[in-house]
Order: structure tokens, then C-alpha cells, then sequence
């Protein structure tokens, strides 16, 4: 009897180890196949591709630790799906498409308000790039640039773009303290019996990084002096240490923030309902969010506690939320089994094996998803940049009717050059703008005197 246990003990080792293997080696190869294609490729893409090769690299190196450090292996992770009840399953997924759904919806509602009135097609799609492009880059650098470069492509103005996304940020940041907050409130005594110092520190500082992050947003929205004579000071410190080689180029990026965080105040003198609409939506998506975790344990245990599941997910939220890592990788699957493993409610195969499938829809799969949705839009506008470039006289096309006659003297009108890939989650190219000459202007799309407030007021 011994003897068989000790076999399939080694057994088990042999291939969780073997499992380990070749996590390592994937992720190792896909790493170096992105290096090796990134010297080929251009800036934008370049960035890209490393982004996602250090991302591959940090989900081996995490899964790799999972699987060698705690006693699980695939075999586990079958046998807790095959034990889920199939609509707690379909309850995750709900939560993941309302993750998406309601950041396009918030964005929908703050654009309209200014003057712009995208499509629903087309909010979906400044969400679901945000959400791609904060999986794979370090703090979610990269999801407002690539959602405003989408939205400028479509004829939104810089400032306007940059306005929508800023608002949506105040209401993200108050969502993500309130959820946080919730489950503080539902489970006080939950974080005293989180067993390692580590997994307590996380959610502390957590909790500060989001309030110090709030109380900047509205010192910029209601006091923005204080914030400006604050970031010239900073700004002139760094420079006499030769951090910043230009800093009058830094002080005008501030002064630029500061006038966009005004105009968001304006608008919400205006319109003062905006802002809960914004929150609201934000706290949606927060908690739908928070419910995939939370259905994907009730689906295995029906029987334990929602508020419990609940404010055990808002406290690893809050806890790898603000690490800069792409996607808190590492910190996630830390937090986990730290704050799951509180009270003896599961055991660890089950707490792992959870926190796997939850990790899968609500991170994998979201990214994978917005991705293809955010390549089909991207590929679609440039097809519609294409549709619309003017007939070569050379065809033999009928030429376009006109309601009077042609100029010959009047300049040819040339449509920008679409984009070769996906933007680069730091860069916010806009196309072009066209003056009444029909020749491209040099101005920036910032310089067109069309922004929030002027929207509003026209």
C-alpha cells in the first residue's frame, strides 16, 4: 500500500515537474522568437512585441513557480471544472463581457456629452484597446493612448479625446477605492487573519497608492495651482540633479495636464450628473470584474458565502492593482491563495485550481479577446481610409459628378497614410488635419480649436 502511494506521489512529481518544463521552455522560446522579430520590425511594432515577449516571459516564470512550488498540477484543474456547476461558469463570462461593456458604455456617454457621437461598435472598440493594451504594458501605461489614437483616428479632436479619457480615469479610480472599500466594510475581520506580512502590506499599499491617486485627481480637477507650483518645483529639482535635460519641456506636459483637468471641471459644472454616470459605469465594470473570481468559486462550492467570495476578490484587487507589472502577473497569483486560504474555507488544490480558471477568463481570455476585436476595428478603418482615397486619373473609372464646374487651379486633396500596424501604446498618432486648401497642416491634433469646452459651447 505504501509502495503505491509512493508511487504515485512520484508519479504526480514527475509530471507536474514535466508540466513546469514546459511552461519554462514555451515561454523562453516565444520570448526570444519576439526579440528576434523585433529587430526586424518598425518602432511602433518593435514596442510592441516586447511588451508581449516580457509579458510571455513573466506568465512562464509565475506559472512555472505555481506549479513547482504548491502541489497541483493540470490533472487538478480538470477535475474542478468537471465538478463546476456549467451556469456559475457562464455567470464568469457575463462578468467578463460586462468588464468590457461598461467602460465602452461610460466612454459612450462622456463623448456624446462633449459633442462627439461615436458609434456603440466604436466605444466598444476604445474600451477593449484601453483593456488590451493595459494587459501588456507595465502600470497600464498603455491602454489611454491607444484608446484616444482610436479615437482621433476617428475625428474626435486631441483635446477632446484626451478629455474623455481623463474623466474616465477619475471615475476608474473612484470605482476601484469602492469596491475596495466594500470589502473592507462587508469583512473587517478578513484582513487581520491574512496569515503572511507580505500579502498585508500589498493591500495596504494598495489602498494608499489609489487615495494618494485620487487626491491628486481632484487637487488637479478643483486646486490645480497646488499642483502646478508642486510639479514646477518637482520638475526643477529633478532638472539640477540632470534627471530632465528640458525642463521647460516638462513644465508645458504639466501645464497641458493642469488645462485639461479644468476643462474636465468645466464640463462637470455643466453637466453635474456626468460624473456619476461615469462612476456608476466604472463601478459596474469593477464589479463585474470582481464577480468572475467570485462565480467561478461558487461554481465548484455553491454553497459558501457570496459577500465572503466577494470581499476576499475586492481585497486581492486592491492588493495587485497598483504594482507596476502588466496585469499585477506575479502579485495575482501571490495574493490569491493568501487571502482565499483565510478561515479554512478550501483547501490549496482548490484555491489554486480556482484561481487558475478565474486567472484565465478574467485575464487571458479578456486579453486575447480585446485583442481580436481591436485588430478587426483597426483593420476596418484602414479598409475605410482606402475606400475613401480619390480616383487615379489613369483608371478608367467614370469621374465623380459635381454640382458646378471644376477648378482647374484648385490644389489635389491627399488623404494621410494609413497606419502600417497597431499603435504603439505610448505614441498618440493622430492622422492629419485637412484646412480649406485641402493640404495637410502641420498643427498637431492638440492645436485644433475644437476641444471639450468649446464643443459644448458651440
Amino acid at each position: 500500500m505504501r509502495a503505491e502511494k509512493g508511487g504515485a506521489r512520484r508519479k504526480t512529481a514527475k509530471y507536474r515537474a514535466f508540466t513546469a518544463h514546459c511552461l519554462t521552455i514555451g515561454g523562453v522560446l516565444c520570448y526570444h522568437c519576439c526579440i528576434a522579430m523585433a529587430k526586424k520590425l518598425s518602432k511602433r511594432a518593435r514596442k510592441q512585441l516586447l511588451n508581449i515577449a516580457f509579458l510571455v516571459l513573466l506568465i512562464g516564470v509565475t506559472l512555472t513557480v505555481v506549479f513547482v512550488s504548491q502541489d497541483i498540477d493540470l490533472h487538478d484543474i480538470g477535475v474542478f471544472l468537471s465538478s463546476c456547476n456549467v451556469w456559475y461558469i457562464v455567470g464568469a463570462f457575463g462578468g467578463l463581457l460586462g468588464y468590457i461593456i461598461f467602460e465602452a458604455i461610460s466612454l459612450h456617454i462622456i463623448a456624446r456629452t462633449v459633442g462627439h457621437k461615436p458609434k456603440f461598435a466604436s466605444s466598444v472598440a476604445y474600451s477593449t484597446s484601453d483593456l488590451y493594451y493595459s494587459a501588456i504594458t507595465p502600470s497600464a501605461s498603455g491602454g489611454q493612448p491607444a484608446s484616444m489614437y482610436y479615437m482621433v483616428r476617428d475625428g474626435v479632436s486631441g483635446g477632446t479625446a484626451g478629455f474623455v479619457v481623463l474623466f474616465n480615469i477619475v471615475g476608474y479610480t473612484v470605482a476601484t477605492i469602492v469596491v475596495g472599500l466594500f470589502g473592507v466594510i462587508a469583512c473587517p475581520w478578513m484582513f487581520g487573519q491574512i496569515g503572511h506580512w507580505l500579502a498585508k502590506t500589498l493591500v495596504i499599499i494598495g489602498f494608499v497608492i489609489q487615495a494618494i491617486l485620487l487626491a491628486i485627481l481632484l487637487l488637479c480637477l478643483f486646486r490645480a495651482r497646488i499642483i502646478l507650483k508642486i510639479g514646477k518645483w518637482g520638475i526643477a529639482v529633478l532638472a539640477k540633479i540632470r534627471i530632465f535635460k528640458h525642463p521647460e519641456k516638462q513644465v508645458a506636459k504639466l501645464e497641458k495636464v493642469i488645462d485639461n483637468y479644468r476643462e474636465c471641471r468645466n464640463v462637470m459644472k455643466r453637466h453635474p450628473m456626468l460624473f456619476f454616470a461615469a462612476m456608476f459605469f466604472n463601478i459596474a465594470q469593477r464589479t463585474a470584474q470582481t464577480l468572475i473570481p467570485t462565480f467561478v468559486c461558487l461554481a465548484a462550492a455553491p454553497r459558501t458565502d457570496f459577500i465572503t467570495l466577494f470581499s476576499m476578490q475586492a481585497y486581492v484587487m486592491i492588493g495587485y492593482n497598483s504594482i507596476p507589472l502588466p496585469g499585477g502577473t506575479g502579485v495575482y497569483e501571490y495574493l490569491y491563495p493568501n487571502i482565499f486560504g483565510i478561515g479554512g474555507l478550501f483547501d490549496m488544490k482548490f484555491i489554486l485550481s480556482a484561481m487558475m480558471v478565474s486567472r484565465a477568463v478574467s485575464y487571458y481570455i479578456c486579453m486575447i479577446a480585446c485583442g481580436l476585436y481591436t485588430l478587426v476595428y483597426h483593420a476596418v478603418g484602414i479598409r475605410k481610409i482606402k475606400g475613401d482615397e480619390p480616383l487615379d486619373p489613369s483608371s478608367d473609372a467614370d469621374p465623380p459628378q459635381t454640382d458646378g464646374p471644376i477648378d482647374a487651379d484648385a490644389p489635389e486633396c491627399d488623404m494621410p497614410a494609413p497606419p502600417d500596424d497597431l499603435p504603439s501604446p505610448t505614441e498618440n498618432a493622430a492622422p492629419p488635419a485637412l484646412d480649406d486648401g485641402c493640404e495637410p497642416t502641420d498643427e498637431p491634433p492638440d492645436a485644433r480649436p475644437q476641444d471639450a469646452a468649446s464643443t459644448y459651447d458651440s
